[in-house]
Formats: C-alpha cells, structure tokens, sequence
C-alpha cells in the first residue's frame, strides 16, 4: 500500500498517510487502503494502540480534487448519480471503520487536517498537534453543505456545540493554539517531538491497561458518546468487568499492585 506506510514497535502500531507530495490528499486509492487497513485491525490482537500522522508537512489536506478532475465527485458534472453516492458512502464509511477499530487511535496532526482529514482526526480517540497544526471545515467553501465524513457528529462532541457551529459554518481555518483553547487537540509540540510524544502516550497506555480490558473500555466509549441511557451504558460497563476479570491478566494486575511492579500482560 504505497499510499500508506505502517510498522509496528512493539505493541503499538503507527500509520502514516503517505502522499506528502499532495499533502497526504485523500484519492480513491488511499480510501480503499484505509479502509481496508482498519477493517483488518479487528484481528489483529498484537497491536494495543495506533498512532495516526502524516508523511511530510502535513496531515491530511482532504480530498484529492485533482484527482477527480478537479470537482468533488459530489459536484454537478462528476458522473452518474449512483457512482457519485458510492463515492460519498465509501468515504463515510471510513470514520466507521475508524470508530469500530477495536484500537484506540491517537492523532500526531503535524500539519494541515482540512475537509476530510480534519474527519480523519476527529474520527481517532485523542489528538495532539505541532505548532503548524491548522484545522477546517472546508466543505462548505466548496459549495456544498459544512458537513461532511461525521464532521457534524464528532465535533460537537469534542468542542461543544457552539465551536462546532462556528467551525462548519465558516470554513474558516483553525490553528494549532486556538484549537487547543477548544480541545481539538491536548498539546501542542515541536514538530520533531510530536511523533515520539504520541508513541509515548500510547505505550504509557499499554503498560497500564490489560489488552482486552482496553478494547472493551473503547466499546462501551463509543456507545455511551453516541447516546445511550445511564442504564445502558451501566450494563455494558458490567458486562465488560465481569468478562475482563475472567483473564490471566486480571489475576497478573492485583499481582502487580500488590508488588508495586508493572503488570506483564500475557491475553492478547
């Protein structure tokens, strides 16, 4: 996958949008193999945690116009109707493929996240920027609506209502301090530092937590984010307790508390 690049250091996973020369632009070929990338990670037990950045000076531009002829698919004159929706539902169902990823994703936005790859940022679980971090809902300036890729779904949930309004209404862009001020992004570093700083967020978070306890506190995260009653969210929160309390590793962390030591994983 050339639009891609993916390595593993040890149980953490970074993947890097790799078109720098359209700045990390989305194209028909880099939707396919992102979402084929996370609907693979459903089996993939050894990665706990995966870091999402981009190649070059930014993160991701949004879609690749150029390479639809200069029109979104969505526009008058892109082509059948039915092609053009295949397109749109395609890209979509990229953020679902991200939220269903049983991993939990932690953005590096080292540049411009604009249109779809502001999605693709707010679609991850955490996010921290560069000091060149900028941020928008560009769709609207395209002529279309200012929603687009669950943009109207996550940002309110992020930043609150009124930012969000603010953010698709305008198409104005945001930078890096700005957007920490509303918390789209928790730090801003050095561009050098950003990348590190990520994988050390994420490997804190896997010595901490137990595999499957981690993919079960994602679960019930994205239902509860989504909208559920306090009993539901209740129930699932105990399901997961009673399910995760059954593995080695739940013997092995009250081990490990009780020896001020840090636990040795063994489920997967």
């Amino acid at each position: 996958m050339d639009n891609l690049l993916y390595e593993r250091r040890g149980p953490i996973g970074i993947l890097t949008l790799n078109r720098p020369e359209r700045l990390n632009a989305i194209d028909y070929g880099m939707l396919r193999d992102l979402r084929a990338f996370f609907a693979e990670r459903h089996r993939d037990f050894a990665t706990r945690l995966i870091v999402v950045t981009g190649a070059g000076r930014a993160f991701c531009a949004g879609l690749d116009l150029k390479a639809h002829g200069n029109q979104g698919p969505w526009q008058p004159g892109a082509g059948p109707v039915q092609g053009s929706y295949t397109f749109q539902e395609d890209i979509a169902d990229l953020v679902v493929q991200m939220r269903r990823c049983p991993q939990p994703l932690i953005a590096a936005v080292n540049g411009a996240a604009t249109g779809g790859g502001l999605s693709i940022a707010i679609a991850c679980d955490m996010r921290i920027g560069t000091e060149h971090a900028r941020f928008a809902c560009s769709f609207l300036n395209l002529g279309v609506g200012g929603a687009d890729v669950g943009s109207s779904y996550h940002l309110p949930k992020i930043v609150g209502a009124a930012h969000a309004a603010d953010l698709l209404y305008s198409g104005r862009i945001v930078g890096a301090v700005e957007a920490k001020e509303m918390g789209l992004i928790t730090k801003i570093l050095p561009a050098d530092e950003i990348l590190p700083a990520a994988i050390a967020i994420a490997e804190g978070i896997a010595k901490k937590a137990s595999p499957l306890g981690l993919r079960l506190t994602k679960e019930v995260l994205n239902e509860t984010v989504a909208g559920i009653s306090l009993e539901t969210a209740l129930k699932l929160e105990n399901r997961n307790q009673i399910l995760a309390a059954q593995t080695a590793d739940a013997n092995e962390a009250i081990s490990a508390w009780h020896e001020k030591r840090e636990p040795q994983w063994q489920d997967a």
